[in-house]
């Protein structure tokens, strides 16, 4: 009798984590579009205005110097367009990398990366092995090493990044680590991004290998070959 009890009750427990799985699942599924349908219009839209723009200053800037004519105003206001159009296209990739669509997950981590090592002169170190994900799937990855590596800029002081991609019998072994200071368990922001990061990788159906947030960060984890 207790066998069967326990049973029902191990049975239930797999469905509750079926069912916040798919919940899990389908949240993230819908932010994703949103953040689909705002980078598009940001790259469509409000991308193409600038754009317009940056051509109606070339021609202002044109005119003035065919009549000798010099206005201060002309190099903020074509400085100011061009801020505004590296921000746009900033934030349109942050919302919606499009070259992770078109190009595949590895080019789509080489830019990400690339990015990051403009930006915060951090170097970073990636290898990697050439595999196939379904978009869904790659999506999901993307914004895994996203939230890895925005907690490491913002909590690890870190110098040295290194990232391994590479195929096991059993999937796509996937290491992180990096050589800062660690990341503070008390950090609230940093649970957070920890918490998406391990409810994304749920939904892969990800294995975590090993993780030590203590003496820099390492990161490992076994992501199964396929769809889900």
């Amino acid at each position: 009798m207790r066998n069967s009890k326990n049973r029902v009750v191990l049975g239930m427990k797999e469905k509750e984590l079926d069912f916040e799985s798919e919940l899990n699942k389908v949240q993230l599924t819908s932010i994703e579009e949103e953040r689909r349908k705002l980078g598009s219009i940001l790259h469509d839209d409000l991308g193409q205005t600038i754009t317009l723009m940056r051509m109606q200053l070339a021609s202002l800037q044109i005119l003035h110097k065919k009549h000798g004519l010099e206005d201060a105003s002309l190099p903020l206001l074509e400085d100011l367009c061009n801020s505004a159009s590296d921000k746009c296209s900033s934030i349109s990739k942050m919302l919606f990398p499009a070259f992770l669509m078109r190009l595949g997950i590895i080019e789509a981590l080489q830019e990400l990366i690339s990015d990051v090592q403009l930006a915060t002169k951090i170097h970073i170190d990636f290898k990697y092995e050439e595999f196939n994900l379904a978009d869904e799937n790659a999506s999901n990855l993307y914004r895994i090493f996203q939230e890895l590596l925005n907690n490491t800029i913002k909590h690890a002081n870190a110098t040295n990044i290194y990232i391994s991609l590479t195929n096991a019998v059993d999937g796509v072994e996937v290491v992180y680590l990096d050589n800062g200071k660690g990341l503070n368990k008390n950090i609230k922001s940093k649970g957070q991004g920890m918490t998406t990061i391990m409810t994304r990788l749920h939904i892969l159906k990800g294995t975590v290998i090993e993780s030590n947030e203590q003496k820099g960060f390492n990161f490992k984890f076994l992501l199964p070959y396929g769809k889900n």
